[in-house]
Formats: C-alpha cells, sequence, structure tokens
C-alpha cells in the first residue's frame, strides 16, 4: 500500500524536470537500476537462503528484514537530499538561480511549474473529461494483465520447468533480468535518434509480447523453448513501459493534473497485478500452464488493438515530438541548441486529416 504511490511520484517529479523527447532516456534509467534490483534480489536471494533457522526465523523473512532496513535507511537520504521543483527552496542545493530558471524555461507548455497551486479541481475535471485518460488506462491495465502474470510468476514458472531445485533456481532469474536491462537500453538509444514516432516503436514491442505469449501455450513440451520465451517475453514487457511513460508524458497537464492522471492510471492499471497471477492456478498446472497462458495472451492481444487506438489519439502530438527532437538532434550536432520551435499541446499542430498526411506549407510545416 505504501510502495504504490513511489511510481506515480516519480513520474510526476520527472515531468517537472524534463521535456516528453527526454523522457524516454530518464525513464529508462529508473527501469534499469528497477531491473539490476532484480538480479541483485535473486543472488541475495540465493545467499540469504543459507540463513534459514539462522535466530529461529526462515530465510524469507530475513529477506523482508535485511532488504528491508537497507530501503527505509536510503528513504532518509532520499528525503533528505531530493530537490522538488526546479525552482523551490531545495533546489538551491543543486542548482544556481539561473541554471534553475533555465531548466523551468526549457520545459514544455504542459508542465508542471514551481508556480502552480497546490490544488487545483479544475485541472482534474479537465483530465476525467478527455477520452485520453481512458485509452491509456485501458492500454496499461490489459498489458499488465498479461506481463504481471509472467513477472510475479517467473520464478514459479522456472521451478516448474524443473531444470533446477531451490535455492539454485533463483540463479535462472538473472538472465530475463539481463536481457529487460539490454532490451531499456536498446529502447532509450532508439527513442533518442527519433527515427519513429513512440507508439509505432510500442507496436513493435508488443507485436513482441504477443508472440512470445502465443509460444507459452504452444510450446508447453519443450522446457528450453519456454524459458527462451520467458526471457524474450521479459525483454519486451519491460522494454514496453519507457516508451509508454514518455508516450504518456506528452499529454499531462499542470502539477495537480499530473499528480491526479499518474495515480488514477497506475492504481487502476494495477488490478493486472491482481489479477495476473490468479491466471496460474494449480489447476492449471498440469498441462504446463496452457491455459494461463492463452487467457494472457488474450489480453496483450486486446492490449496491442488498445495501444493502435490511443495512438491515433495522439497522432499529431507524437508526430510533433518526433519532429522537434529530430531538430534537436540536428542542433546538438552543429554544436548549437534548438529553441525556435517547440511542441505545441494545447493547441496542437495537424499533422494528419484522419489517416492523410497534412501537404506541405500548410499549418504543421511551419517552424
Amino acid at each position: 500500500m505504501f510502495e504504490a504511490g513511489m511510481f506515480p511520484g516519480v513520474l510526476a517529479q520527472y515531468s517537472s524536470w524534463y521535456r516528453t523527447d527526454e523522457m524516454g532516456r530518464i525513464v529508462t534509467y529508473f527501469f534499469c537500476f528497477s531491473n539490476v534490483s532484480g538480479i541483485v534480489g535473486a543472488l541475495l536471494t540465493y545467499g540469504i537462503s543459507y540463513m534459514n533457522g539462522v535466530a529461529g526465523l526462515s530465510a524469507w523473512r530475513w529477506v523482508y528484514i535485511l532488504e528491508g532496513i537497507a530501503t527505509v535507511l536510503f528513504s532518509g537520504c532520499v528525503w533528505y537530499y531530493l530537490p522538488d521543483y526546479p525552482k523551490s527552496p531545495r533546489s538551491k542545493r543543486w542548482f544556481t538561480d539561473r541554471e534553475m530558471e533555465f531548466i523551468e524555461t526549457r520545459l514544455p507548455e504542459n508542465a508542471p511549474l514551481t508556480s502552480d497551486p497546490d490544488f487545483s479541481g479544475k485541472e482534474i475535471r479537465s483530465v476525467l473529461s478527455k477520452s485520453l485518460i481512458w485509452s491509456f488506462m485501458l492500454s496499461q491495465t490489459l498489458v499488465n494483465l498479461g506481463g504481471y502474470a509472467l513477472t510475479w510468476y517467473l520464478p514459479t514458472i522456472i521451478t516448474n520447468l524443473g531444470f533446477v531445485g531451490l535455492p539454485r533456481n533463483q540463479l535462472l532469474l538473472l538472465p530475463p533480468c539481463a536481457a529487460a536491462i539490454l532490451g531499456l537500453v536498446v529502447s532509450a538509444w532508439i527513442m533518442g535518434k527519433a527515427w519513429i514516432v513512440r507508439p509505432a516503436y510500442i507496436m513493435f514491442l508488443m507485436s513482441g509480447m504477443v508472440i512470445c505469449f502465443v509460444l507459452f501455450f504452444t510450446i508447453t513440451s519443450s522446457r528450453i523453448g519456454i524459458y527462451i520465451a520467458c526471457i524474450l517475453g521479459t525483454l519486451f514487457y519491460q522494454s514496453y513501459f519507457p516508451a509508454f511513460w514518455a508516450w504518456r508524458s506528452a499529454t499531462l497537464s499542470g502539477s495537480t493534473g499530473t499528480a491526479f492522471t499518474l495515480g488514477l492510471q497506475s492504481g487502476i492499471a494495477q488490478l493486472g497485478g491482481v489479477v495476473g497471477p490468479q491466471l496460474f492456478q494449480s489447476k492449471w498446472a498440469h498441462n504446463g500452464y496452457k491455459t494461463s497462458f492463452a487467457i494472457a495472451a488474450s489480453f496483450m492481444m486486446a492490449g496491442w488493438v488498445s495501444n493502435v487506438w490511443t495512438w491515433w489519439l495522439t497522432r499529431n502530438t507524437e508526430y510533433d515530438v518526433m519532429r522537434v527532437r529530430r531538430k534537436a538532434n540536428a542542433a546538438r550536432k552543429r554544436g548549437e541548441v534548438e529553441f525556435r520551435d517547440d511542441i505545441r499541446i494545447f493547441d496542437e499542430r495537424r499533422f494528419y486529416e484522419g489517416v492523410r498526411k497534412v501537404k506541405e506549407g500548410s499549418e504543421a510545416s511551419e517552424s
């Protein structure tokens, strides 16, 4: 319950420091460290398993005690050192006044600002009245329904494959985590290049997820095949989120609106964490969870369709993000900073009329 607010809180804070065309790289850092913790956690769990019975406590209790103490102590450092908004008093510990002014000035028009009111009911009503909150929420929830099924039950799946027993099966969690980190790094690099719009890249990842989940219930007789599908499925699933949240950041607006949107969307999407693990019940274990994987695959397919719909709703804004990012990349190669053009959020440019691209010389081609 306490942990649930951390991720949307982190994203809300990112939105007040970084531009939407930079968010892919920043969110990738977050997820990379998350997956590194998976690797470290697997190694720690393997080591701590030999403490079973020490001081009369079982090994899993020692896992919670030792890892929990480290987390709680570090939270004090975060509370003391982490700056708030770019121009807030705590930020003076990190930046000069000129630097704080520059950081906030370079943000797009929809970014949360230090001067925003603490609460705005108008922003909440605006969020709820737009279809984007519901389309993004549906997309994330459907992906989570399949993805959480894999993530939470990956140790159980690997154990049931029978390669090794406890505690050595914890080491088999390392390749999926390593693959996820590799996928995250590649995703950040691709988004930084701005070769294609972010939703197009997301659809590539979604297609990979769908294929892997279909393989889960069609190759149940091959333990090695299922394990490889677990590795690739984890890679595609973890790579999805930096691109997704970078995409989502382009349509957030204001401090209250950003916090409310991220909190509501993340909260509802956690239904995937409730329902997903329930797919792997013991009554379906007899055929290698073939039924479980089939249900998870159907959620992934529905998520694929939902992401296409959300892409349609944001096609003009996302094209604008790609266009501005390309200009910034070109300026950087010349040793310059691009400041003459920026993304329009509130009065978006029209690059598409339906599916038809707007001709050159129209509003979309203005600099």
